[in-house]
Order: C-alpha cells, then structure tokens, then sequence
C-alpha cells in the first residue's frame, strides 16, 4: 500500500501536429502505457495506426525513428502527418 501507480507503466507525452490536432482536440496528451510498448502501440490506442503506413512520420525526442522503436519512460513522441502541397 502507499505505491504510486502501476511500477510497469512508461509516462511519456505526445505532440500531435496538423490534422492529427484537430481530431483531438489538442496538440500534447500525457498517458501511460505497458514497459515494452512501441510506438506501434501507442498509435494502435490513438486508432491511427493506418496512418504509419500511409507516410504519418514520428519522432522520439527529436529524433526521426522507427513505429516499432520500444517507449522508454518520460520521453517525448511526436506524429508528424505527410504535409500536402498545392
């Protein structure tokens, strides 16, 4: 008793851009999810892991990388939707 939160959850807070900020509302959300969970998974519980495949890029503290790089615990994410041009 007395323990703060779950010990097996990574915090971590993601920067939306774009398209992606108006669907939510928001451009920054804070939440925990599972020590081992991907990028992958995180865009799987933001139901918009289609959009990986369709150029949405993402970033991890800063940094360009893969979907299915592991979250370490108090980074940054952003998702970064393909900029169209006219």
């Amino acid at each position: 008793m007395g323990e703060e939160g779950p010990t097996n959850a990574v915090k971590f807070t993601v920067r939306l851009f774009g398209p992606l900020a108006e669907k939510f509302g928001t451009n920054t959300l804070e939440f925990p999810l599972n020590v081992g969970a991907t990028i992958r998974d995180l865009a799987g519980r933001l139901q918009i892991e289609g959009m990986l495949d369709n150029g949405l890029k993402v970033a991890l503290n800063g940094e360009f990388c893969s979907p299915d790089v592991e979250i370490p615990d108090a980074s940054e994410i952003a998702f970064l939707p393909p900029v169209s041009g006219g």
